[in-house]
């Protein structure tokens, strides 16, 4: 039967920590890269892998402690060993600096940004170009996010023997106990930066104010987002960095209501107009067009000029602008426009008040200047 603890050097009461420091100083004299041609030290190597992988585990040295080499799996050693690692990796790089990044180290895309701009009305309309200031992180250019100084690698955390965590065992007349917390001065990470960049301070990004033109076309509506790639926060250990995302604020238009790709607006005229039609100029968003209003028109009416809407932002096209008759009526008359509206009103429909007392009263009604 072969001895474990032996193959270390450890007794059987060792702790893990002990065990772990006997494997680590014995595969680093035994490496086969240290010691080239010699075949007595590569099968040492090899038996010293085997040991650890029984005895670094807990469950596997448990069965070992009570059983032997009887206890533990028929193949658990099936998959052999490489001539220059072992089932735990390549150990020359482990102590050497050229250990593989663990998979919590490996890059990371950054976090999105977000960012608002208000427009008016008239903008979303056209379409309009605008520069923004965001502050965010950019990945430092002097040590490309790794933050270490040139030249320089990560060393292992001096706590945790690049484990990530500090392991406890206790052993009891019930059995072994064993917990483990993460390393508090490598973050579980395994790794410590003891050559931080200068320019970063080892932090990998730098803050900066970036300008940002953002080309908002038209037909945008309120609360729309627009997407700019690689905007965003810098990402980790040399990820992609994320994006930014403007959000549009249309502001309230003075005389337009939206209403999707639709305009809707109030068009005022007097009493006497309404009743006997009129031609009103319009202004929209695209110039200004002119309304025939029908006699007899009532307040409330809904008046529909095609295509003088909001233009469509997915498809070609405009939306509908939708006038709404407002008919302004005098709160205050003066004797004349009572007199002719009481003579208007004695000719019942105003058939018989032929076109003279029409305009008269058109006249009348005119707002003084």
């Amino acid at each position: 039967m072969k001895d474990y603890y032996a193959v270390l050097g450890v007794s059987r009461n060792a702790s893990q920590e002990e065990i772990k420091k006997a494997y680590r100083r014995l595969a680093r004299q035994y490496h086969p890269d240290l010691n080239r041609g010699d075949q007595g030290a590569a099968e040492r190597f090899k038996e010293i892998n085997e040991a650890y992988e029984v005895l670094g585990d807990e469950e596997k040295r448990r069965r070992y402690d009570l059983y032997g080499e009887g206890g533990l799996s028929p193949s658990l050693f099936e998959r052999g060993f490489d001539e220059f690692g072992g089932p735990f990796g390549d150990i020359f790089d482990l102590f050497f600096g050229r250990r593989q990044p663990r998979p919590h180290r490996a890059p990371r895309r950054g976090s999105d940004l977000m960012a608002v701009v208000e427009i008016s009305l008239a903008e979303a309309f056209t379409g309009v170009k605008r520069t923004l200031e965001v502050p965010r992180h950019r990945t430092c250019e002097s040590c490309e996010g790794s933050g270490l100084q040139r030249g320089y690698a990560l060393d292992l955390c001096p706590d945790c023997g690049g484990e990530g965590k500090i392991t406890h065992t206790r052993r009891s007349s019930f059995g072994i106990f064993t917990s483990s917390t993460t390393c508090r001065r490598c973050g579980g990470t395994g790794e410590i930066n003891t050559h931080p960049c200068r320019d970063c301070g080892g932090q990998g990004i730098r803050e900066v104010t970036d300008r940002v033109e953002v080309d908002i076309p038209a037909g945008v509506e309120d609360g729309d987002r627009i997407r700019i790639a690689g905007r965003g926060e810098a990402g980790s250990m040399g990820g992609p960095p994320g994006d930014l995302y403007v959000e549009v604020r249309v502001a309230e238009d003075e005389v337009f209501e939206r209403e999707g790709n639709d305009l809707r607006a109030v068009v005022t005229v007097d009493m006497v107009e309404a009743a006997l039609g009129t031609v009103v100029e319009i202004p929209t968003l695209n110039g200004r067009e002119t309304l025939h209003i029908p006699p007899g028109s009532q307040p409330g009416q809904v008046f529909r000029l095609r295509g003088k809407g909001m233009p469509s932002l997915h498809r070609r096209g405009y939306g509908d602008l939708y006038l709404v008759l407002e008919v302004e009526i005098p709160k205050r008359l003066s004797a004349e426009q009572r007199r002719l509206l009481e003579e208007f009103q004695k000719l019942g429909s105003g058939a018989r008040g032929g076109s003279g007392l029409a305009e008269r009263l058109r006249k009348a009604m005119r707002p003084r200047p």
